[in-house]
């Protein structure tokens, strides 16, 4: 899908760390500060940002942490441009529809299930725990 009215599939990387895969990474998918697919649960499986090459266990991967990145849309999923994002619940760390409550990014590409979209990183937003 094209992103922000462009064509094709671009991003623009403006920051990006070196994480060491703890179990096997997909290209396009939000990763977690514990070398994984980032989940919604927060603390180390929360979203640090988006991989950009898949990596085996132990080998390195760059992860996008600041402007935008790509990200696969998940399973059952419609995402509009502008719509605020979070990784799915499922542990792939493809891109589900968030909330104002609960998100990471937001979208700045249209897609569905197995598109890949632009995704802008934020700073991540949770619900408020009693």
């Amino acid at each position: 899908m094209a992103s922000q009215n462009n064509p094709g599939r671009q991003f623009d990387k403006q920051h990006a760390v070196t994480i060491v895969a703890t179990a096997i990474i997909e290209k396009y998918r939000f990763v977690g500060y514990n070398g994984q697919h980032a989940t919604s649960a927060g603390g180390v499986n929360d979203s640090q940002g988006t991989s950009e090459y898949g990596a085996a266990v132990g080998y390195a991967f760059s992860a996008i942490t600041s402007y935008s990145g790509l990200v696969e849309v998940a399973a059952g999923q419609t995402i509009a441009f502008g719509d605020p994002v979070k990784p799915a619940a499922d542990g792939s760390g493809k891109a589900a529809l968030g909330d104002s409550d609960d998100n990471c990014g937001r979208a700045l590409g249209a897609g569905t299930e197995g598109h890949i979209i632009e995704v802008q990183i934020q700073r991540h937003v949770h619900p408020a725990t009693p």
